[in-house]
Formats: structure tokens, sequence, C-alpha cells
């Protein structure tokens, strides 16, 4: 019987054929990832290499379907690794404490001397600005997060910049709902001493426990 041979996809241009025995090669040497785009004589459409074992060949002959109009599924171009979503978290954190920064003096000012023109002792004007403060921090923190990347952008500043998005399983843009709960699993995720955001570098599809635990991917774009 004559092995089979397979087309791949890097970077959006159509490589091969190689045999399926240097594909396999390929793949342990990671030269390509489980989920590359593969095809074969026989496949309907591409698919990604991790599925093959999964699908029903057919009798089909020819060469490999044209790549427009597939809907690349969700992971096509690879998950985000450990590093580049820790890269991606010091921007938007460097973003948030310039922004709080700036926006916390403003509201304090305002409030301070609201406080201060209506007698307040200051002891009490310090202890509420911090309490504010802390206060506008968390509220900050839950907007920027929840909002960017329940949004069309699908990420935050810190991720657009590093060409990662948030998607739920299907690939598709999540909801505030899923965003949400994301944002706040990932204080489970920290609680257990960041192993929750380590597993990110381990785990299959490279989630973390609040991605596991929404439901969601981070894949570059």
């Amino acid at each position: 019987m004559t092995a089979r041979q397979w087309y791949y996809v890097v970077e959006g241009s159509q490589q091969g054929p190689v045999y399926e025995d240097e594909l396999v090669q390929m793949i342990i040497a990671e030269r390509i990832t489980p989920d590359t785009l593969v095809w074969t004589q026989g496949m309907e459409t591409w698919v990604m290499a991790a599925t093959v074992a999964e699908l029903m060949t057919a009798s089909s002959s020819g060469g490999p379907p044209s790549l427009s109009n597939i809907a690349v599924p969700a992971g096509a171009k690879g998950y985000a690794g450990f590093w580049k979503r820790v890269a991606a978290s010091i921007i938007d954190s460097i973003i948030l404490q310039v922004v709080g920064m700036f926006g916390g003096f403003l509201v304090g000012a305002v409030a301070g001397f609201m406080m201060a023109m209506a007698g307040v002792d200051i002891a009490v004007i310090e202890f509420a600005g911090s309490l504010l403060g802390f206060f506008l921090g968390v509220v900050l923190n839950w907007l920027y997060f929840t909002i960017m990347e329940s949004s069309s952008k699908q990420a935050t500043l810190g991720k657009m910049a590093l060409g990662i998005v948030v998607t739920d399983m299907d690939g598709q843009q999540i909801s505030f709902a899923k965003a949400n709960g994301r944002y706040w699993a990932k204080i489970l995720s920290a609680l257990i001493f960041c192993i929750g955001f380590m597993m990110a570098g381990f785990t299959e599809k490279k989630q973390g426990l609040h991605d596991i635990m929404a439901g969601t991917l981070v894949v570059n774009k």
C-alpha cells in the first residue's frame, strides 16, 4: 500500500506534499504543531493535525481544496504560550497603573477638597481616600478586562500588542458574562500560589485554571 501524502499550512501558505511518517516527525520536532491545518486525499476539508485520528476518509481524488472559504477552527494558529501571556499582562498592568494613578489623583483631590470644605477631620479624609482608591482600582481592573475581552477586539491592549485574543471553546467572541466569570476566576488562580496562571504553560490547550473554569481559550490572532 502506498503511504499517504499530506499537505499542511504554515502562515497561511500551503506546503507539501510530505509522506505521513515525515509529517509525524515534523510534529514531534515541533516544526509544526498539533493545531496546524493538514489535508490528504480523501478528506473533504482541512483539519487540525490533532483531529486526524477521528476523521472518516472518503474516496475523492485530485488536489487539495482551496484554502479560501474555510472556517479555521479555534486555535488553528496556535494557542498563546505562557510567556506571551505574561508579557501581555505586564503591559496591561503598566497601563492600569498609569490610568489608575492619574484617575485616582483627580477623584481623590475632588473628594478630599469637598470633605475638607465640609469640615471633615483630616484622618477621616485620609482613610476615605484610601478606601475610595482601593474601590476605584478594583472597578477599573474589572471593567478593563471584562469589557475589552468581550468586545469585538476580544483582547486588552496588552493582548492586542502581542497579537493574541480571548475566545470561547469554539473560537468565537465571548460574552460579557463569560468575560466576567473569567476575570473573577483569576482570584482562585492566584490564591493557589499562582499555580492557576502557571497551568497555561503545560495544559494541552494552554489554559490557565480561570480559562478552564470559564470555558475560554487564549489564541494567536
